[in-house]
């Protein structure tokens, strides 16, 4: 476990579970929020013995985006800086989507701006039913072009959804975000944590290298024509056809269906 700064490493078994840990400003993301995201992924990605992450929030609030009570109070700099105090931020967003392990967001309550892209950056996202998505970039004058929302939203609902949402500002329930993509389950707020925490144990109990390996085949999927998906799928499965996990879950397989022949 690592301390109790503004983002804490919590471990349960297989499962790692990180928590933004800044409830009395929301959970937003200010500079030390990032800095200590990006130490926490650091020792998930040098620990081969998760199987899962959570990511969720401390408090009634999954994450409020951006500190804007810091974003208006840092001077005017030269636009490199900001361009590279902004790819700090984005680059979470980034290591959460490529980590090895398979990430799950319980979304624990209101998610705006950034925080909402945190979440949909994850592999799967459940909700708490007080949860929402706010995108409400545009009532400080910012675009949506944030950790990587202008990416992630229209893949989920489309790029029609994408442009309304984002260009009115307006939330999405739970109950809507379940409907429209966003969130894989909706469950009472008080069993937002168990629900997590049964996915997540469920995922790390399976096959390690298979789950990687369908990652990364659900992410090129998103880049390339059917046909060159296919070919790198059979790569793929050629490479999961040799692993020791392959090998010892098929002859428990087949020792099953024989104990349960008649």
């Amino acid at each position: 476990m690592m301390g109790e700064g503004e983002v804490v490493l919590e471990r349960r078994g297989a499962v790692a579970r990180v928590v933004l840990n800044r409830p009395g400003r929301r959970n937003a993301l200010g500079r030390e929020t990032v800095g200590a995201l990006h130490a926490v992924l650091d020792e998930v990605e040098r620990d081969p013995s998760i199987g899962a992450v959570v990511v969720t929030g401390r408090g009634p609030v999954f994450c409020a985006g951006g500190d804007v009570d810091e974003i208006m109070s840092t001077e005017p700099t030269d636009q490199e800086r900001e361009f590279d105090m902004i790819r700090g931020y984005n680059r979470v967003a980034w290591r959460l989507s490529h980590l090895d392990p398979p990430v799950i967001a319980a979304v624990n309550g209101p998610a705006a701006g950034g925080g909402a892209a945190l979440a949909m950056a994850c592999d799967v996202a459940i909700a708490a039913e007080s949860a929402r998505y706010d995108f409400v970039f545009g009532r400080i004058g910012l675009s949506s072009a944030d950790l990587g929302c202008t990416y992630l939203l229209p893949r989920l609902v489309g790029r029609v959804r994408a442009s309304y949402l984002v260009l009115t500002g307006r939330s999405v329930s739970a109950r809507e975000g379940l409907v429209l993509g966003l969130f894989a389950e909706v469950v009472p707020d008080d069993r937002l944590e168990a629900a997590a925490m049964a996915l997540a144990e469920r995922i790390a109990a399976g096959p390690r290298r298979a789950n990687i390996i369908s990652k990364l085949a659900l992410r090129r999927a998103e880049h390339v024509e059917f046909g060159t998906e296919l070919e790198y799928e059979a790569y793929l499965q050629s490479f999961a056809f040799r692993t020791e996990d392959h090998k010892q879950r098929l002859a428990a397989f087949r020792a099953e269906r024989r104990r349960r022949k008649p």
